[in-house]
């Protein structure tokens, strides 16, 4: 028979986050989420059965998938419903780091104007119930050249998405992946730092807060999740599965799924004392899937 102290510290022990599985939901409760970039995978049954099931297996409550004019509408609304049915969320995703100047500003109206006109086309379970966007500028030339300049454009360009996107329908949550260190980045105009621009333009921002480590990600994400409680915007923070050109603590790549769910978990258990805290983002499903167990 076990005794009474036995028991406890092993129940102790087997709620830990050093325990977590990870295909198991966050032990907050709050959410896992996913990027799918390559949309192509949705275009078949097969794709669509395959990435749903990975998503049902991994307790994952929202997917952002790309907008892709070569992807059928109605594979889009297959995938759509069939994960409404298992409570999975899906958002629309796109983004290229040229989508920041205004001489692209067409490709971020068109994006949205596809999304919103493919929603009227099909049934309310079959919606799209937001809109995230990934730019990334800082990968231009005229970053390095121009930045302050170049700053004020993505800003702008983020208020022009949001607007936007609310005008044809305001039932999307309006999001955009953003990196950490945008709270090192100050606009001149204003004297506000890069992040707090963003953030008050949005519903969510998805931070690419992208460390192998809890305590490393909690630390590069402080200034965000403090900003995030005191406007009252929801936050995600992210984390790499994919193999990567910068340091090896940027990915989860080598070190596999059980590692990062541990990490996650303790992620999740800091962080979950921030209200602005929402979940954390994984990116992303091709990598996440290919990552050892």
């Amino acid at each position: 028979m076990i005794q009474p102290i036995v028991a406890l510290t092993l129940l102790f022990a087997f709620l830990t986050p050093w325990n977590f599985l990870p295909n198991a939901p966050l032990p907050s409760e709050k959410m896992k989420a996913t990027w799918l970039w390559d949309t192509e995978m949705i275009g078949t049954p097969e794709g669509r059965a395959s990435i749903l099931q990975f998503a049902q297996e991994h307790a994952l409550g929202r997917i952002y998938v790309q907008v892709n004019g070569d992807v059928s509408r109605s594979a889009y609304s297959d995938f759509i419903g069939t994960a409404s049915e298992s409570g999975i969320q899906v958002h629309a995703l796109d983004g290229a780091p040229k989508w920041a100047l205004p001489s692209h500003r067409k490709q971020l109206t068109d994006m949205v104007s596809w999304v919103t006109e493919y929603n009227r086309s099909v049934q309310p379970d079959e919606r799209f119930g937001g809109i995230q966007i990934d730019i990334e500028p800082y990968q231009l030339p005229e970053w390095s050249t121009k930045q302050d300049a170049v700053t004020a454009q993505w800003l702008d360009a983020t208020a022009a998405f949001a607007s936007e996107a609310r005008k044809q329908d305001a039932s999307l949550t309006v999001s955009a992946a953003l990196p950490f260190w945008l709270d090192t980045v100050t606009v001149p105009e204003t004297g506000q730092t890069a992040i707090e621009g963003m953030m008050k333009q949005l519903d969510e921002v998805t931070l690419m807060s992208y460390r192998d480590s809890a305590e490393a990600l909690i630390e590069i994400t402080a200034a965000e999740m403090a900003l995030g409680d005191k406007l009252g915007i929801k936050v995600f923070v992210g984390v790499e599965t994919n193999p990567v050109n910068e340091a090896a603590f940027v990915t989860f790549h080598s070190k596999g799924k059980g590692e990062m769910g541990r990490q996650m978990a303790v992620i999740d258990q800091k962080l979950s004392a921030h209200p602005s805290y929402s979940g954390i983002a994984i990116h992303d499903y091709s990598g996440w899937k290919r990552l050892k167990d």
